[in-house]
C-alpha cells in the first residue's frame, strides 16, 4: 500500500531510478517486465509529485530493452500517467525505448497543455525536452 498522496517515494526501494538532467525529470523504468502494483504505484506517485516542483520544466520516462507492458498496466498509464502529467503542469512529456514501447505509451497519453512525443534515443528526447 502506498503512502499519503503528497509524500514522494524513495525510488532507492523500488526497480526504477529517477534523474533531474537540467530541468528535466527522467524516470528510468529498466527492465521492466510488468511491477508489482505496488512499485508501479510508487513510480506514479513520484512522477506526480516529484515532477510539480519548481526544478522540474518537462519529463521523460525511459524503457529498457526487455520492457513489457501488459494490456492493463498500458490502460492504466493512460489514465493514471495523463492525469499525473496534466497534475505536474509540465509542458512536454516524452517517452524512450528502442521498440514499441515509447509509441504505445505515448498513444494512449491524453495531458491538456502539454506536448507528448516519443524517441528511440534519449539524448534526442532531452533536447525536444528542453525545447531545443
Amino acid at each position: 500500500m502506498t503512502s499519503q498522496r503528497n509524500e514522494i517515494p524513495d525510488p532507492d526501494r523500488y526497480e526504477w531510478e529517477f534523474e533531474n538532467r537540467d530541468g528535466v525529470g527522467i524516470w528510468f523504468m529498466n527492465g521492466w517486465q510488468g511491477f508489482a502494483d505496488e512499485t508501479l504505484e510508487a513510480a506514479s506517485q513520484h512522477y506526480r509529485e516529484r515532477g510539480k516542483q519548481s526544478d522540474i520544466e518537462a519529463t521523460v520516462a525511459v524503457f529498457g530493452d526487455e520492457t513489457s507492458l501488459p494490456k492493463e498496466t498500458q490502460e492504466y498509464m493512460g489514465e493514471e500517467w495523463s492525469a499525473n502529467g496534466a497534475y505536474t503542469g509540465v509542458e512536454r512529456v516524452g517517452f524512450v525505448s528502442d521498440g514499441i514501447t515509447a509509441m504505445a505509451v505515448k498513444s494512449r497519453m491524453d495531458i491538456d497543455g502539454a506536448e507528448v512525443e516519443s524517441f528511440d534515443d534519449l539524448e534526442a528526447a532531452l533536447e525536444w525536452a528542453r525545447g531545443a
